[in-house]
């Protein structure tokens, strides 16, 4: 067969366009369609502050009766600060209960989650539906994630603005950390609310520890096990690990 033969018999086979009119059209992938997919979008700071902690900043998806993500993809920590990204979670199965903004450790246990999206409530879409998540602008540095997922969301209600500092500790954002670092307590004279690089004298730790109950007027460890129930362990680690990377 002559080599002209032989092409158009390819041609002919595999039923390329491109072949009688000699352009090379553009590749189109097709996706597995199997699954949902959720995308994620945000402008992002701080992000590097994770390198070499063990810890992850991911979009994650999560079972009822797992801690641990089933499928992960990580933030990019390499993205500019303040710059649009876009993370996309892809062929998400029906076993996936929560996607989920989540800092995670190096076997994807979730330590912490900033968002959430409950997939139940996108049960009618199909898998060429995208779900959307927009978080807007997020510090997603180490105290981001604290004042975030955590001051934000257990803290705030007594320790906010307008009239409603208790103890004088306004820990809203913007606030919250010249509000502790290094500032003395009113509570316990001699003590820091937060001394920098020292968690043992750190009345934030204490309180929140065994025996903390019985510091101050209120239960704080009675309120942090409220809001966190099932990671009451790797919050206050995180927050232990965020003390001790304070430079004095």
């Amino acid at each position: 067969m002559k080599p002209i033969h032989y092409i158009l018999y390819i041609c002919a086979v595999v039923g390329l366009a491109a072949c009688d009119s000699g352009d090379i059209q553009e590749k189109v992938y097709t996706v597995d369609e199997k699954g949902k997919t959720v995308k994620v979008t945000a402008r992002l700071s701080n992000l590097s502050e994770w390198e070499g902690t063990g810890y992850t900043l991911a979009v994650a998806g999560f079972t009822a009766d797992s801690k641990f993500a089933l499928l992960q993809r990580a933030l990019p920590s390499s993205a500019e600060d303040g710059t649009p990204v876009s993370i996309v979670l892809s062929n998400i199965s029906n076993e996936v209960q929560t996607v989920e903004v989540a800092l995670t450790n190096s076997l994807r246990k979730r330590i912490i989650s900033l968002a959430t999206i409950n997939m139940s409530e996108h049960a009618e879409k199909s898998a060429r539906d995208t779900i959307r998540l927009d978080l807007g602008t997020v510090d997603a540095g180490h105290f981001g994630v604290l004042q975030t997922a955590i001051f934000n969301r257990a803290c705030i209600q007594c320790h906010g603005g307008n009239g409603r500092s208790a103890a004088g500790l306004n820990l809203t954002e913007g606030n919250a950390r010249a509000n502790l670092v290094d500032v003395p307590s009113t509570r316990q004279e001699g003590m820091l609310r937060v001394e920098s690089g020292n968690v043992e004298r750190s009345l934030l730790h204490l309180i929140l520890n065994e025996g903390g109950e019985h510091l101050l007027t209120h239960n704080h460890t009675e309120i942090l096990s409220s809001q966190f129930k099932t990671n009451l362990e790797e919050v206050n680690y995180l927050i232990d690990s965020w003390i001790e990377r304070l430079t004095p």
